[in-house]
């Protein structure tokens, strides 16, 4: 009556067997037209007509590169002259260039001094230069001269850690 089910019907696994040859069939179909179209496309790269039909531009560096000519303009390097006997020269300065550096230029004053205080919390002591650039006043904060290169070192390394831009200046004594 009941009957015992200890093997599955044959019609079970040939439903099983026909689902899985076709997936592997679609499989090897799939990469087949794959293949195909990757043998295709090394000859159309090749061809320029095909690439500019695509609207990527064509680069061919060999035949661009040697027609490319740049004029380095010639920079006039002055030596610097040893002071001369008894001239007073600032201690660890000899033959070394002094910066100080830029942490932002403003058009307003309150702007400059907000930077001045976030640099102060920061254990930094700054101070802001006024500039006329076009008739109009910027207020530039600039922190230094360093007394050596390793003050220099840190005080960039601070700005760099806090996210604040600067830049380099050569020192020139006011």
């Amino acid at each position: 009556m009941a009957r015992s089910s200890k093997s599955a019907s044959p019609w079970l696994w040939l439903t099983l067997l026909l689902i899985v040859g076709g997936f592997v069939a679609f499989i090897l179909f799939l990469d087949r037209g794959i293949v195909e179209r990757a043998r295709m496309e090394p000859a159309q790269q090749s061809a320029p007509e095909t690439q500019a039909t695509r609207g990527k531009p064509v680069f061919d560096f060999y035949r661009v590169l040697p027609d490319r000519k740049v004029e380095i303009p010639r920079v006039e390097v002055i030596p610097s002259q040893p002071p001369k006997p008894g001239q007073k020269t600032q201690s660890g300065s000899q033959g070394r260039s002094r910066y100080i550096l830029q942490a932002g230029s403003f058009s307003a004053r309150a702007d400059a001094e907000r930077r001045k205080a976030n640099l102060a919390l920061l254990g930094m002591e700054a101070r802001i230069v006024s500039a006329d650039v076009g008739g109009r006043s910027y207020y530039r904060v600039e922190i230094g001269p360093f007394a050596s290169d390793g003050d220099f070192s840190r005080a960039e390394r601070r700005l760099i850690e806090n996210d604040i831009g600067f830049i380099r200046k050569a020192y020139s004594a006011r």
